[in-house]
Formats: C-alpha cells, structure tokens, sequence
C-alpha cells in the first residue's frame, strides 16, 4: 500500500504524460486556491490603501482619469509579454522542443494566470500542458518554466538597479536585494547543489525515484546555462520591463501628473523588487505599500493620488496578467481533449463493434 502511495505523489511530478484531464483540473482546482485568497487579500489592501487616501477623493480620481491613457498601460504591459514569448520560443528551440506556434503562444500567456501564487510556483501548470501537446517528459519541460521566472527577474533587477544608479539612491538596498533574490534560483538552475545532496537523497528510498528525473532535469537545463542564452534572455527581458514600468508612467499621466519617466520607472521596478525579496504572492501588500510610500516621498503626490495610482497600477500589471492568462488557461483545456475520442464517437464505435 506505501509503494502505491509513493508512485501516486510523484506521479504528479514525473509521470505526466499519462494524467487525465480531470486529474489536470484537480491540480489547477488546487492551485486555484491560493488564487482566490491572494484576490480576497489585494481587494483588502486596494481598500486599505483607498481609506489611507480618502475613499471618496479615491474613487473620484480614478473616475476621472483619461481611460484611453491608461488603456495605453495595459497595451504596453501586453507587449512585455509578446516580448517575454520570444524568449519562451527560444529556450524550447534550444531543448528541442518543438510546439505550433498558437498552441505555444496560448500556453505561454496562461502561465500568468499563476502569478499570484506563491513564488509563481503555479507555473508548472504550464509545464503539464506541454507535456501534454509535445508528449515529451516533464522533466524536459520544466527547465524553460523555471529559466522563464529566472530570467523575468534578472529583467526587472537589472532595469531597477540602473535606475537607481541613474538617481544615485538606494544603490546598495536593490543591489543586495538582488543578490539575495538570485541564491535560491542557483539551486534549481545550477545541478552543483543537486549533484552534493543526491548521495543523501539515494540513501531515502521515497526520493530515489525523484533523483532519476532530476538528473534528467539538469540534463535539460544545462543547455539553457549558455551565455548566449543570457544574452538572448536580457536582450528581450530587459525592454520588456522597461514596458512594464511604463504603466506606472500612464498612470500617473492619466490622473493629470507628468513625471519624470526614469523617476516613475525607478518606483515601479523598486517596489516590485522588493516585494519579490518578500515571497509573498503577488507581491501582495509589499509592492502596493511601497509603490504608495515612493509616490509620496519621491514625486511629492497627495495621499489621494498616491492610492488612486497605486491601484491604477497594480490593476494594470498584477491582475491584468492574471485575468488575460486565466482566459487562455481555459482556451488550452481543448489540448487536453485532442486525442481523446469523444463521447459520440465512443457510442459509434461501439455500435460498430455489437454489429
């Protein structure tokens, strides 16, 4: 009965080419969970954040402000992720992974359905699907998910550390800040840390079998530790974050404020750094309190403004992210059912059968 339970745990991790479409619903009904609560938690802290504002001058900005110019943020944030697709297309030429594109774009963008999760750890989903489309192992797939998360970070920290040098503030806070957020990724990028800990590993017949799809899994990954990898990786993540942090810039445009553009790149990317050091989904509370606080401090914006813009912000590149991939996650079940005969054919075939 152990060994059942065993080869049932990490079938969710391993054996991914034989799960069921409902077995994939319950690991997404799982993950949905964290979903949820993050959502409850940042309506929370958008109110919170309104109240410290004022709630009705709050309301009233945000009501007032040019709606095609904060479109424009939205349309921006959606070219960093055709941006971001680039390189996705990359990292899956470089394994030898070949996907049509449409299918490959679909996936892609419902991996930021799962943004909010802890870590984006809910982007494995994405790695199930196409297992699911290339019939090829999870431990093949994988590596880009987990070099795709890597590499949207060293974007964003790269573009917040120049422009605190730019301003000559904070230099050491990102700087450490993005030294810290580096370490863990070394040990799933990196097999050194696997290849010390395997022989502890061998010794525990439960991660035996989890060894055998780790060393395919760096085997993998090794081939993405590639300086021109990096250098494709930064060439297309860089100005991807560059987007992103616009959106802070049309916010503040849209409400009637028109800021210095490395003054309003430098606060997005810092609170967003920094709510990464945090690990809390979403960046949830982290990013939204400091983006509040940096508005005030640096550009001198009332309180009023600071919140509506806040919110502005956080709806544009946070929750925009998560509701476009939440559509293309449910778009991609249709992947699922290919190759499953359908239920009027089962009935024909059957019917055949008896005759």
């Amino acid at each position: 009965m152990r060994a059942k339970k065993r080869s049932g745990f990490w079938k969710s991790f391993t054996d991914t080419g034989n799960m069921t479409k409902k077995e994939y619903i319950s690991r997404i009904n799982t993950i949905s969970i964290f979903v949820a609560l993050a959502f409850l938690i940042s309506i929370a802290v958008f109110v919170v954040i309104a109240w410290i504002g004022g709630i009705n001058k709050v309301i009233g900005i945000i009501d007032g402000a040019n709606l095609w110019i904060y479109l424009l943020a939205f349309v921006l944030v959606f070219f960093g992720y055709l941006l971001r697709f680039i390189k996705w297309n990359y990292y899956l030429k470089k394994l030898g992974i070949r996907v049509p594109l449409k299918k490959n774009l679909v996936t892609y963008l419902s991996l930021y359905s799962m943004n909010i999760t802890p870590g984006k750890f809910g982007r494995v989903i994405v790695a199930y699907t196409l297992n699911r489309i290339t019939k090829n192992g999870l431990a093949s797939t994988l590596p880009v998910v987990t070099f795709d998360i890597f590499t949207d970070f060293v974007g964003i920290g790269i573009l917040a550390l120049i422009t605190a040098l730019y301003f000559k503030i904070y230099v050491v806070y990102v700087l450490i800040i993005d030294i810290a957020l580096m370490i863990p990724y070394l040990f799933i990028l990196n097999s050194k840390f696997y290849n010390f800990i395997k022989p502890r590993m061998m010794k525990s017949r439960f991660f035996l079998r989890f060894t055998v799809y780790g060393d395919e899994y760096f085997a993998f990954q090794s081939k993405l530790n590639k300086p021109k990898v990096y250098l494709v990786s930064i060439a297309t993540s860089l100005p991807a974050a560059v987007f992103n942090a616009l959106a802070l810039y049309l916010c503040l445009v849209a409400v009637g404020v028109f800021p210095n553009v490395m003054n309003s790149i430098f606060i997005q990317t810092s609170s967003t750094v920094l709510g990464m050091a945090t690990g809390s989904p979403g960046n949830i509370g982290v990013t939204d309190g400091t983006l509040l606080a940096l508005l005030r401090g640096i550009m001198g914006l009332s309180v009023a403004k600071s919140s509506a813009v806040t919110i502005m912000e956080r709806i544009a590149t946070l929750w925009f992210g998560v509701g476009l991939g939440g559509v293309f996650l449910f778009y991609s079940m249709r992947y699922w059912r290919e190759g499953v005969p359908s239920r009027k054919s089962r009935k024909r075939d059957k019917r055949k059968r008896r005759v």
